[in-house]
């Protein structure tokens, strides 16, 4: 009896992991793709009443900057290279909110008790959040480039053009990376603060506080040129070429007002608790 009972017992428990081992199959076949998540976090950034009114504003800002520079700029500022800058203008100031909300998203609004219950491992949540901030970001310069051919027509159109269709690619370049940086730092300090109004706050106190002392005190002024990211970011927003002095203040500022926030904000996430 009892060692039918054993044999019974292992028999049992042999099903019994079989199944289990089958059930975390079907479980890890089950879980979503990084693309799929990518997809979700984009749909978070633009499928919300926040998302939507901070996008539109972004867009009303470059078709009216735009025609701003069309009609009203000098004729030597008629140029694509300038509207293209001008369509660009509230793009890397608000997307970055865009992606700060999303983040936020799981503790402001208790959306942490679905997604970290959907996908236990945080690291692929937080890897599609950032997927989805570049692609957004991608999305933007590419848009206001539409804009800035839209304008170049319609100052033809009025005689008010000047200059050729094209936009020289390395502003296009410099213009991308200046979004991807400022969406990485809104997705750093949303991570690392929780809080939306916080980490808007956060975001662009800053910069501000910083460009004050640097204007205010000139002990300091040498110093803020490589840590203030208004300073050091600037000639991403200029037409001409970039210095390796100045690609190195762009670095230091980076490393310090992203990078850090963004490892710190990600051990925050990883290991904050939902409630």
């Amino acid at each position: 009896m009892s060692t039918g009972t054993r044999t019974g017992t292992r028999a049992g428990g042999s099903r019994t992991d079989t199944a289990s081992a089958e059930a975390a199959l079907c479980c890890a076949s089950a879980a979503p793709s990084s693309w799929l998540l990518t997809l979700v976090e984009m749909r978070k950034m633009t499928d919300t009443r926040s998302g939507r009114w901070v996008l539109a504003v972004i867009g009303l800002t470059m078709v009216g900057m735009t025609c701003l520079v069309v009609f009203a700029a000098d004729p030597g500022d008629r140029t694509t290279a300038e509207l293209f800058l001008a369509s660009q203008t509230g793009l890397s100031l608000l997307l970055p909110v865009v992606a700060i909300v999303a983040v936020t998203a799981e503790w402001s609004q208790r959306d942490g008790l679905t997604t970290f219950a959907l996908v236990p491992v945080r690291g692929r949540i937080i890897r599609a959040k950032v997927q989805a901030g570049l692609i957004l970001a991608v999305c933007g310069v590419a848009l206001s480039a539409v804009v800035t051919v839209g304008g170049h027509a319609l100052g033809i159109a009025t005689g008010n053009a000047d200059g050729g269709w094209a936009i020289p690619l390395d502003l296009v370049a410099t213009r991308v990376l200046d979004c991807v940086i400022a969406v990485f730092a809104g997705v750093a300090f949303g991570m690392l603060l929780g809080s939306p109004l916080l980490s808007i706050l956060a975001f662009y106190a800053v910069p501000i506080v910083l460009g004050i002392l640097g204007g205010t005190v000139s002990a300091l002024d040498g110093t803020m040129t490589w840590i203030d990211p208004g300073r050091a970011l600037t000639p991403l927003s200029e037409v001409g070429d970039v210095s390796a002095s100045e690609w190195a203040h762009m670095a230091t500022s980076t490393a310090l007002f992203t990078v850090l926030p963004f490892a710190g904000g990600a051990w925050c996430l990883l290991r904050r608790e939902v409630k």
